[in-house]
């Protein structure tokens, strides 16, 4: 029953989506794509879109590299409406001085009114070894 409701309320809520044109790069190379954002059931407000470079290291919580983007903004949503929004950042290129045993992603989060939030995250591979 609990896994039902919580699964009716994300239809509810709009949907965020980074999709990007490849998941591999070297460092200092441009990361291109587009946030895909699909409205819920509901009207509601967006306020904020952001996005960040995480680090992850295993056994240790997801760290911040950098923010990459955030996109002020007070716009109705209707439900069902698609908006795409282009997305293009460079990555560092110091990254390799963070070890090889690291994973990168990019954390996307849509903020709405009533500072609801949505999120999607989106691991990227990047080659150490150029």
């Amino acid at each position: 029953m609990f896994f039902k409701r919580l699964s009716w309320m994300r239809t509810v809520f709009p949907k965020i989506d980074l999709v990007l044109s490849k998941n591999e790069y070297i460092p200092g190379e441009t990361v291109k794509g587009s946030f895909q954002v699909k409205g819920g059931i509901t009207h509601l407000t967006i306020h904020r879109l952001e996005c960040d470079l995480m680090k992850q290291i295993p056994g240790e919580k997801a760290k911040l590299i950098q923010p990459v983007t955030t996109v002020l903004m007070n716009r109705k949503l209707d439900s069902k409406e698609e908006t795409v929004y282009p997305f293009h950042f460079s990555l560092p290129q110091n990254i390799k001085e963070w070890g090889p045993e690291a994973t990168f992603h990019l954390q996307t989060k849509l903020v709405l009114s009533n500072d609801i939030k949505t999120t999607d995250m989106d691991i990227i591979h990047i080659q150490m070894n150029v």
